[in-house]
Order: C-alpha cells, then sequence, then structure tokens
C-alpha cells in the first residue's frame, strides 16, 4: 500500500494489519491526525484520531504475502476495491482498536518510516528466494478452509526439517510439505515484511493439528494449482488426470514414518 507514516504532530500519520478477536477476517488500519487517506471501507473519530479501516479478502492476503516475501506480483487494483462490512463487523473493529489505542500511540508516537520500497534488484532476490533447485515455495489457502499454509514443493533430500504439518508426495518426484499459519501470524509477517515490526519468530515454529478434511483439501487444490509454479508440460498433467488422491493420500502418509500420525486427529 502507498502509505507511508509522516513523523510530526501537524501531519502524523500510522498504519497497521489488524484482526480483532472473533473476527475472521484482516484489516488494514490507518490513523490519522487529519482525514487525508479516501481508499477505506470504514472510518470513525476517537481522541483526535481519524481510523481508515480497510478489509482485505484472503484471497488479497494471500497475494501481498507472497509478493512481499517472495515477489510474486498481483493485480494492484486489488487493494483499492470497495468492502462492504455488516453492523457487526464495524462495532466490533472499533470497539477493540478504541481499546487498543493506548498500545497505537505509543506506537504512533515512536513510528519511522518502514515502509518497504522493492527496487528491482530486491524484486529478484525475493523471486530467486522463491525458488528452490527444482522446486517453489508460496503462501496458499485452499477453497473451504479458513487457515492459510506456507508451502514448500522440493525434490527431497536426505537431510531435511520436519517442521510442517502435513506432507504428500506430487508426482513421485517432488516432496510438498504443508505449515499452518495461524491469523495472529500472518499479521505479524505482514507487519513486520511492511512495516518493519518484529514478532516472536518462535511463533513460526508452533505445529497444528489438521483434520482428514482439511489435509483432503489441501492435498487435492495443491494438486491443480502445483503446474502453474512448477512449469509442468500439459502433457505430464494429464497422464495424472486419473490419479485418485485417497489412494495417494494413505500411500504417502505409510511413507511418511511416525511423526504423520501425531496429526491424524481431529482438532
Amino acid at each position: 500500500m502507498d502509505i507511508q507514516p509522516i513523523q510530526g504532530y501537524q501531519s502524523t500519520q500510522f498504519s497497521i494489519f489488524y484482526q480483532p478477536p472473533n473476527d475472521d477476517n484482516f484489516y488494514h488500519i490507518t490513523i490519522q491526525n487529519y482525514l487525508w487517506e479516501n481508499n477505506y471501507d470504514y472510518g470513525f473519530y476517537y481522541q483526535g484520531y481519524h481510523f481508515a479501516c480497510k478489509l482485505l479478502l484472503h484471497p488479497l492476503i494471500v497475494n501481498m504475502l507472497n509478493k512481499e516475501i517472495y515477489g510474486r506480483e498481483f493485480d494492484a487494483n486489488d487493494l483499492k476495491r470497495k468492502n462492504a462490512l455488516t453492523w457487526d463487523q464495524k462495532l466490533k473493529l472499533e470497539l477493540h482498536l478504541r481499546q487498543d489505542l493506548p498500545f497505537l500511540q505509543d506506537q504512533i508516537l515512536n513510528s519511522n518510516s518502514n515502509m518497504v520500497n522493492m527496487n528491482s534488484s530486491e524484486v529478484q532476490s525475493k523471486q530467486k528466494d522463491s525458488q528452490l533447485n527444482d522446486g517453489i515455495k508460496l503462501f496458499y489457502q485452499a477453497p473451504n478452509d479458513n487457515r492459510f499454509y506456507h508451502i514448500t514443493c522440493k525434490i527431497p533430500l536426505q537431510d531435511y526439517i520436519y517442521d510442517y504439518d502435513y506432507e504428500f508426495f506430487y508426482k513421485q518426484k517432488y516432496h510438498v510439505t504443508c505449515k499452518s499459519l495461524s491469523h495472529t501470524l500472518i499479521i505479524n509477517i505482514l507487519n513486520k515484511e511492511i512495516y518493519g515490526r518484529d514478532f516472536d519468530v518462535n511463533d513460526l515454529r508452533r505445529n497444528y493439528a489438521l483434520t482428514t478434511s482439511q489435509k483432503l483439501n489441501l492435498e487435492l487444490n495443491l494438486k491443480q494449482v502445483l503446474p502453474s509454479y512448477l512449469h509442468i508440460p500439459e502433457r505430464e498433467m494429464r497422464l495424472d488426470s486419473n490419479e485418485n488422491t485417497h489412494e495417494n493420500i494413505e500411500s504417502d502418509v505409510s511413507q511418511a514414518g511416525p511423526t504423520v500420525d501425531i496429526y491424524d486427529d481431529t482438532i
């Protein structure tokens, strides 16, 4: 977002990614001592500040993560689209932001311009980071699943870290690992990457139990999108078009060893 925190009492502006309790939605909040931001879905005044709240849909969150971390471009017009909030969403959002204002005021007073201004070399570096040897990394959200995942797809090595919540093999060549990311962690990553605000990196190492339904849905949808990331020829895709996903999951779990059994229980 083209927003820069500006120091000085006469033109104070502070931006943060935010999620209220009991709300699955993500918001970009711009706090200003006078109104100049006009691209928002809900706004209110409190203690001399104007709060401009922009709802960010989950697909946009995934695109922003892939852009900021891995340099993958997306349609910037998605940032400008208006979204209608319900009265309940507005009420909860304003209530919790008012409660959090003392904490936010400290950050406003100490804020510097930490926006990420990526030049072409930085973009190329991030794109390179996303491309493993014969594999890729990306953020992903499967349809009908409220969770976000960090996906690593690569040719397996003898030594690799078991830091994932689910795994399967694709085309008998690629080892696909899926790491579930909590909504709080998503907010922290966005605030770190875009505004330079640190967070507890131990949150990245926490494991989560996925249900069988979540595993099946995740694997099924990833197998549909991975060819576009791995640049697999259409001929190879057709060869696997009749692949039975249930059989693959059972086969992959048997190969994965005892660590996978930890995640077979439902939440």
